[in-house]
């Protein structure tokens, strides 16, 4: 049984990380937008459904002297409608999982990767509550457009239900928070 973090930029990202850290051991770590230039630990993938501002994440990495990401992951729509923007990325996958048709924000995208692209068994989100009610962690304006990608999430449930939990707010309320025992695969 393998277990993923997927990092996303809510304001909760560092509180969820460390209370998720503190539960078990995970064997990856996914991070999207800016939270994967400001993780300072291995990534197995950077990934954003904002192709364009892959190039600009990656060098804040390099600029903290953070370990490069073992890939770099945009969606396929990014490599047709923006052919260009290719500096540093390693992979162009599908955002979606099977039968989702709606995009449910980068940290959907970032699960989905850790998931299925990467085919890790279970996954935890941490700052990537969904809910608008607070901003990111590099950005304190509330987040307005949450409620908008919920539907994508709904779409996915099927996929993601049983092998995804959350450590806050709506994302925490539809697939469950992890406990020690869900961490530890028993």
């Amino acid at each position: 049984m393998t277990i993923a973090l997927v990092l996303g930029r809510a304001a909760c990202l560092w509180p969820d990380l460390y209370r998720a850290t503190a539960l078990g051991e995970f064997d990856g770590v996914v991070a999207c937008n800016d939270a994967a230039a400001a993780y300072p630990g291995r990534l197995d993938a950077a990934v954003s459904l904002h192709a364009e501002k892959l190039p600009l994440w990656l060098a804040r990495r390099a600029r903290r002297r953070f370990r490069r990401p073992a890939r770099v992951i945009a969606n396929l729509e990014a490599l047709h409608s923006r052919p260009a923007v290719v500096a540093g990325i390693t992979h162009h996958v599908e955002f979606r999982f099977d039968g989702q048709d709606l995009t449910g924000s980068s940290g959907l995208f970032a699960l989905k990767v850790a998931l299925v692209d990467l085919g890790f068994d279970r996954a935890v989100l941490c700052g990537v509550p969904m809910d608008g009610g607070q901003g990111h962690f590099n950005d304190p304006a509330p987040w307005d457009e949450a409620a908008k990608y919920r539907a994508g999430w709904a779409q996915a449930l099927p996929e993601i239900g049983g092998r995804a939990r959350s450590m806050s707010g709506w994302t925490a309320e539809i697939l469950g928070r992890p406990d020690a025992t869900w961490i530890g695969g028993h």
